[in-house]
């Protein structure tokens, strides 16, 4: 998977699926990285981890209280880092394709 190839076809889809409406595009952004293979599957989140940079992600979590909760896995803690790297970048296309529609 390239990450930046993903969420741009990611926030390509919801921009057109949202008919331009701003905040139904971000939601549905949300739902697609939260139910995003590298999102679910422990395997796939530390693949992704591994071969991406994740720093936004991880600022992103910070920013929402904490990357890790007690009691989390190893696993569950990739999840959690891969989701919020590709909302993160997914939200970034998206505003580079509002900005290529104005």
């Amino acid at each position: 998977m390239n990450l930046y190839k993903e969420a741009r076809e990611i926030a390509q889809e919801a921009w057109e699926e949202s008919e331009g409406d701003l905040y139904t595009a971000m939601v549905y952004i949300h739902e697609s990285c939260d139910g995003h293979e590298c999102s679910i599957y422990y395997a796939k989140a530390l693949q992704f981890c591994a071969d991406w940079d994740t720093s936004d992600g991880e600022e992103y979590l910070e920013d929402c209280g904490g990357i890790a909760q007690k009691g989390d896995s190893f696993g569950q803690i990739a999840c959690r880092i891969a989701f919020a790297t590709l909302l993160v970048k997914a939200q970034e296309a998206l505003h580079e394709i509002t900005e290529e529609s104005e």
